[in-house]
């Protein structure tokens, strides 16, 4: 189309005056503009690993229209009779344009990459705090069906037969009998919506902290734990649950599986950081690619945390967890 149309142009010249080529204007414009288009296309078209970043495509195009606009300049200057070469200024100028251009890429490269890395951690992490909700979400559901609902639906036929039996007072004691037994199966199903509860969120955790709760933890616990919580103000809720459930899965791990005889637990705030640390003297060996450990690895990151698990063979076995506090 632009060839027609410069055909057009020469024949028009030709038939009119054939004086001064005026043509080579509306040509040079018309060469700058496909000089252009054509340099993006030839650069998006490739798949170099070089051009695959976009940040090092943008920079080809942009070299690639100064390019093509200082070619338009010199032929501006050569088609206007020569004399004073001023396309060096625009020449400068885009050595200046492309320097910045450049510097911008080689020093915004290292935090492009730490927010790259940042983005697909959290990706991450989201996808597996969702993975651990449903999971909890799962278990609560099988606890109440197999648990407390079982014994309840037992709790309601009982009663009733209990109620036939003695609207007929023909068999007191048996009477007597399923009212014991409804009352020791609401008693069990009373404290396994307690426990049920305790699991999603422990009261003490929420009425007296979690030096509280973890204390309360190391009391239940079979193994002598020794409990240290040095904490300037009180953590997040987020935060404060997540801690507890790390020393929680951990004394429950160490209970089933260590063999230890004593655990250490810390909990410290330092540098705008919560830590945890459970360190116990069993036989190590722990897996921390575990089901438990994976579990509590996801609750941290999903806090933008991090969970280290450091446990050889023959023990001991620390766990260390690191939790953002907000400033």
């Amino acid at each position: 189309m632009a060839g027609g149309l410069l055909l057009v142009l020469v024949v028009i010249w030709a038939i009119t005056s054939r004086g001064y080529f005026w043509p080579m204007w509306p040509a040079l414009a018309l060469a700058f503009v496909l000089a252009i288009q054509t340099w993006i296309a030839w650069v998006q078209g490739r798949h170099t690993p070089w051009l695959e970043r976009r940040r090092h495509r943008s920079l080809a195009i942009h070299a690639g229209v100064w390019g093509a606009y200082l070619l338009f300049t010199i032929g501006i200057w050569a088609a206007s009779g020569g004399g004073y070469f001023w396309p060096v200024w625009p020449m400068l100028a885009a050595v200046v344009a492309l320097g910045v251009h450049g510097a911008t890429l080689v020093l915004g490269s290292p935090r492009r990459a730490a927010l790259t890395e940042r983005i697909a951690t959290l990706e991450t992490t989201r996808a597996g705090a969702v993975d651990v909700q449903e999971a909890e979400l799962r278990r609560i559901e099988r606890d109440l069906h197999d648990g407390a609902q079982a014994r309840l639906v037992a709790l309601g036929m009982s009663l009733g037969m209990a109620e036939q039996k003695l609207a007929t007072d023909a068999d007191a004691d048996a009477a007597r009998e399923l009212l014991a037994e409804a009352r020791a199966g609401a008693s069990e199903a009373l404290r396994e919506l307690r426990d049920l509860a305790r699991g999603i969120h422990p009261p003490v955790l929420a009425d007296r902290g979690l030096d509280a709760a973890v204390r309360a933890l190391a009391a239940q616990s079979p193994i002598s734990v020794t409990v240290s919580v040095t904490l300037p103000r009180r953590p997040e809720p987020p935060l404060e649950s997540a801690a507890y459930f790390v020393v929680a899965e951990a004394l429950a791990n160490v209970g089933k599986h260590a063999d230890a005889s004593r655990v250490d637990v810390r909990i410290m705030e330092h540098e705008d950081r919560l830590w945890v640390e459970i360190h116990d003297d069993g036989v190590g060996g722990a897996d921390p690619a575990g089901g438990g450990i994976s579990g509590l690895r996801s609750r941290v990151q999903a806090l933008d945390g991090s969970l280290a698990v450091i446990s050889p063979e023959g023990g001991p076995t620390t766990i260390r967890a690191e939790l953002p506090c907000e400033s």
